[in-house]
């Protein structure tokens, strides 16, 4: 990709974070304005929009490629160590993917606007146990379009088939991430036939 290219694309993501980034604040985005049917609770499955294709390099050098992770529950998250409301939320992130771990979900972070050298501080001083793509010129962001994220933080729960199923404009909490986090995760950790055990119990009931 030739250097105005990508300079091209950086552009259509900044256009959705840019005012707020450098401040490091957060503001939260209405369903229209996100491209999404709505926004901060789960999705219906019929309305779910597929998510872009993720891959990168990580803050450790390495390639990761987030199609190699399809059938589970994936979150992710864009951050940077510059952002104050993202260092309010780091512990959420790591408690959430630890205790849910069990579901088989996924944590993905997406460290924007900066060197690896600053992300991987963070991510020792916070104690985060996942994977985070480097992203300097946000060119990740944009390839959601339409469901561009609209603050830093911002946060996405993807489902089993790569959809988005959750998204959050702003530093999120506990309680609300966990809630979506499970909600999402669980089906695909019953199975179609467990779930259909499920649903004829219920039905006999």
């Amino acid at each position: 990709m030739t250097r105005r290219a990508r300079l091209i694309l950086a552009a259509a993501a900044a256009a959705a974070v840019i005012g707020l980034a450098g401040a490091g604040l957060a503001r939260l985005a209405g369903p229209k304005a996100a491209g999404l049917p709505v926004v901060g609770q789960v999705i219906a499955a019929a309305h779910r929009p597929q998510a872009p294709g993720i891959s990168g390099t990580t803050l450790t050098g390495h390639h990761l490629n987030i199609a190699t992770w399809r059938g589970h529950a994936v979150v992710i998250n864009f951050w940077g160590s510059w952002c104050a409301p993202c260092r309010k939320e780091a512990p959420v992130l790591a408690r959430v993917a630890a205790e849910t771990r069990f579901l088989g979900v996924r944590f993905l972070g997406i460290d924007i606007r900066e060197e690896p050298a600053a992300g991987l501080a963070f991510e020792s001083r916070y104690h985060i146990p996942y994977p985070s793509i480097s992203d300097p010129d946000i060119l990740i962001a944009a390839r959601f379009g339409t469901t561009a994220p609209a603050a830093t933080p911002s946060t996405y729960i993807l489902d089993g088939r790569g959809r988005i199923a959750w998204a959050w404009f702003g530093a999120t909490t506990y309680g609300q991430l966990e809630l979506a986090v499970t909600e999402v995760a669980q089906p695909l950790r019953l199975g179609p036939s467990a779930r259909a055990v499920r649903h004829r119990a219920g039905n006999a009931g």
